[in-house]
């Protein structure tokens, strides 16, 4: 089957590479993209040179565009399977071969990889969530599993895999700011398979993050309110757009 692993990146220079190069070892059948979402550093030119092809948009968009860039580009490009990992190292491509496998076997469209493991499973190197980014976290496993009446517990997270029926509805309808969070919610109420892994997640290898703490609080609350009004939206009008 043929598989595309892309990777959203932003100003990731010191980290795109070696990501880049351990996809290729990990998943040597998968072909790599990196949609460098308008960085200003050498994002670019270090995955090209790690063996990656490159889709640039011309200016920042955010990371929903980024994604959504990625599933259009599977989609057109006629791949059968695809998935998304961070450009920062957190997400070890091994890890990522489990989720495709689960699409490849025909056991769920889409598979979300879940840092939130059965105690005591934990690695020394293993990620380390902030305080802020555990409430939000709650918080969002909390309403989502409300919401679509299924039990989440990585709501936030970028490592994810796909099949043609997902690549078909997230190149159409990607939310350009809580694109984690409301794509779950869309694929539950269209009747899509969603299914959650536990993988292992790491520390980030380079760069740093953009949420800060005063940007995590505004994230969790204007993710709350699109839960909302996701939850009443018509049912028809989702299909018909999707």
């Amino acid at each position: 089957m043929r598989t595309l692993v892309f990777i959203p990146a932003w100003n990731e220079e010191a980290s795109v590479g070696e990501v880049v190069r351990d996809i290729a070892a990990n998943l040597p059948d998968a072909d790599v993209l990196v949609v460098d979402d308008g960085s200003t550093d050498q994002t670019a030119t270090h995955a090209r040179a790690a063996g990656a092809r490159v889709a640039s948009l011309p200016f920042n968009q955010g990371l929903g565009a980024a994604l959504q860039t990625g599933y259009l580009y599977a989609l057109r490009e006629g791949y059968d399977v695809c998935a998304h990992l961070d450009a920062d190292g957190q997400h070890p491509p091994g890890e990522v071969a489990r989720l495709l496998e689960e699409v490849r076997e025909d056991r769920a469209d889409l598979v979300i990889g879940s840092r939130y493991r059965a105690p005591g499973e934990g690695e020394d190197d293993d990620y380390r969530p902030s305080l802020s980014r555990r409430i939000g976290t709650n918080l969002f496993r909390f309403f989502l599993t409300l919401a679509t009446r299924q039990r989440f517990t990585d709501t936030t997270s970028g490592m994810r895999a796909a099949n043609r029926r997902v690549m078909a509805l997230f190149s159409e309808r990607y939310s350009p700011d809580f694109a984690e969070i409301e794509s779950l919610q869309l694929a539950v109420r269209l009747g899509l398979r969603v299914k959650e892994v536990p993988v292992r997640m790491l520390e980030r290898s380079g760069g740093s993050s953009f949420l800060t703490p005063l940007r995590s609080a505004f994230f969790i609350f204007k993710s709350l309110i699109v839960l909302l009004v996701g939850q009443f939206r018509p049912r028809d009008s989702e299909r018909g757009k999707a």
